[in-house]
């Protein structure tokens, strides 16, 4: 059997669905929107196990992050489910020994074809995580579709649901994998076969307790703060200025030097946010009455053009009050107001499954059942790369790697603004340049910027005839970053 898997994933690794993952959102919405067929379980069946096996290599090569492929590992997932439900009747009624041909070879297309998932997305632990966390959301019918379909039960009873075909009606079109196995003799007791992933209890249990730990000292530090409030709070020219430079589906950074928090997250930023736009901005871009803006349209109607995540949940602000900061930044994925309404209502689409999720405390990227702040964005803008790194054995996106990204060689955001408040002499709008020193880049040519980072190295110095001490050497050098 782990032949016969590792032979499809060959052929599909080579096969045009591996080269963008935009081709296998195209591939998703052409299968839905087609009629349906005899051949549509096949069809959904041949994406999702296409999709796996492009994860597995990306999770194997990546050194960026995409939050595109969490979305269309649920999506597939999820119509794979919904087109194995008269496959699901197919098999109940050959398990108890009455199908007839055509029901009793449905059951087998069904085990072969679940199982050869489960292989592709089980066997890999990275790969595991992600799908049984997009399972979650899906109210745990992955699992529970794996329990039915790869049963003891049903694997004890292939052999009769292979008397209940007839090889006289079959056809190389509605062929059975286990048939043909059967037939040349093979060992057919390898379907409907799941295992026991024993290490992942030790990591739920790791990954929760810094969960916890997280959780617990968020509710302590959240409310501390200090002074009257941000820099900006009052300086309305600066709020007006900035105001205007905002465009739908903006991505907004701040940073208030008066909280607590923000000084236990890495980096320069401390937050961000997505700007949904205003209801005149929405209707002049043809947007305002589409189905995917229903779950913001009465909030933005009321002034609430702020989607984020806080500790406390998803949550939407007003302009006004959520620039109660210091700094603030703007960036804009580049394009993206050229980008067919289409793709722009599916990013509004995403964004709103996000609503009434819990707060990420584990920092893991790779998961969407529970988010951060950075993950709504990472989720939602389609295909985007952003920096990820590794902390705890996770890989984390914070609003700092967001902000950085904008100077990666091949970037794909661009710079609107970066404002430092001062509520004695007004608010200074800074260029990119100045924003690059602040994150610790360096400009190095036209629109190129390099990371300045220590290089340390331990050295032996002697220090007197007799003896040595080891002296920890560092350089300050510079880097070129790209996703």
């Amino acid at each position: 059997m782990q032949k016969l898997i590792f032979f499809l994933l060959l052929i599909i690794s080579t096969n045009s669905y591996s080269s963008e993952l935009n081709r296998f959102e195209d591939s998703l919405e052409q299968i839905l929107s087609s009629e349906k067929e005899q051949d549509a379980h096949l069809r959904i069946y041949q994406h999702t196990l296409n999709l796996g096996a492009y994860g597995l290599e990306y999770l194997w090569t990546r050194t960026s992050g995409n939050g595109q492929l969490l979305n269309l590992i649920r999506e597939s997932w999820e119509q794979y489910l919904a087109s194995s439900e008269d496959y699901l009747n197919d098999l109940s009624t050959a398990l108890n020994g009455n199908a007839n041909h055509e029901q009793a070879l449905r059951a087998l297309q069904l085990i072969e074809r679940t199982q050869s998932l489960y292989d592709t997305y089980m066997k890999n632990k990275n790969m595991r995580y992600i799908l049984l966390d997009q399972s979650a959301i899906l109210n745990n019918r992955v699992e529970n579709h794996f329990n039915t379909t790869l049963s003891v039960t049903v694997n004890e009873s292939i052999p009769n649901i292979i008397k209940q075909t007839n090889w006289n009606l079959l056809n190389v079109k509605n062929s059975s994998v286990i048939l043909t196995y059967d037939g040349q003799g093979k060992d057919i007791s390898e379907f409907a076969k799941q295992e026991d992933f024993v290490g992942d209890v030790f990591t739920d249990i790791l990954a929760g307790a810094s969960s916890g730990i997280s959780s617990g000292f968020g509710a302590l530090a959240g409310p501390i703060e200090w002074g009257d409030g941000g820099q900006l709070r009052d300086d309305l020219n600066a709020q007006e200025k900035i105001y205007k430079d905002l465009m739908p589906l903006d991505i907004i950074f701040e940073k208030k030097a008066y909280k607590l928090t923000d000084y236990t997250i890495p980096g320069y930023w401390g937050h961000n946010a997505v700007w949904l736009g205003t209801q005149e901005q929405l209707k002049a871009a043809g947007l305002w009455d589409a189905e995917e803006l229903d779950p913001f349209r009465r909030q933005i109607e009321k002034g609430y053009s702020i989607f984020e995540m806080r500790k406390w949940g998803t949550t939407f602000d007003k302009y006004s009050q959520w620039m109660n900061l210091d700094d603030f930044a703007q960036i804009r994925v580049k394009g993206i107001e050229s980008l067919p309404k289409s793709k722009i209502l599916k990013i509004y689409k995403i964004l709103g499954q996000q609503i009434g999720k819990n707060y990420d405390f584990a920092f893991n990227a790779d998961t969407a059942f529970k988010i951060t702040c950075s993950e709504i964005i990472y989720l939602s803008y389609g295909d985007v790369s952003w920096p990820l790194e590794r902390i705890l054995g996770r890989n984390t996106i914070t609003p700092n790697a967001m902000a950085e990204v904008l100077f990666y060689k091949n970037s794909p955001v661009e710079f609107i603004n970066f404002v430092k408040g001062n509520r004695k002499n007004g608010a200074k709008f800074h260029t990119k340049e100045e924003f690059a020193n602040v994150m610790n880049f360096v400009k190095k040519g036209r629109d190129t910027y390099h990371q300045n980072y220590k290089s340390c190295k331990l050295k032996r110095v002697r220090i007197n005839r007799r003896g040595y001490k080891l002296i920890n050497h560092c350089v300050t050098k510079t880097r070129q970053l790209s996703l």
